[in-house]
């Protein structure tokens, strides 16, 4: 796990994103999340061009995933991230048993 950096406004945490899984060239941006009431403001765009910035210092690679139909996929892809692979989820259910 790395650093995770938020944004405050009148004593509440709104908005968040931080860096979870690493390897020897990339970190992942994860948890980019943001209070519906604080949307549209321009704060997930500056966490993750902050942390962005952050991995790119380590000389490592920024990545993150999503699911496919994110509104914030655009955002994405204006701060310089590329689609490469799709990919399915799994999700397990479990059974009912009778």
């Amino acid at each position: 796990m790395g650093n995770y950096y938020g944004i405050l406004k009148d004593g509440k945490l709104v908005s968040i994103a931080g860096q979870r899984m690493q390897t020897s060239l990339f970190i992942e941006l994860s948890a980019v999340v943001t209070h519906p009431d604080y949307t549209k403001k321009g704060l997930a765009k500056q966490l993750i061009a902050y942390n962005s910035r952050e991995i790119l210092k380590e000389n490592k690679i920024p990545i993150l995933h999503t699911n496919k139909g994110n509104l914030a996929i655009s955002l994405y892809e204006r701060l310089g991230f590329k689609l490469t692979r799709d990919m399915n989820w799994w999700l397990f259910k479990r059974q009912k048993h009778e």
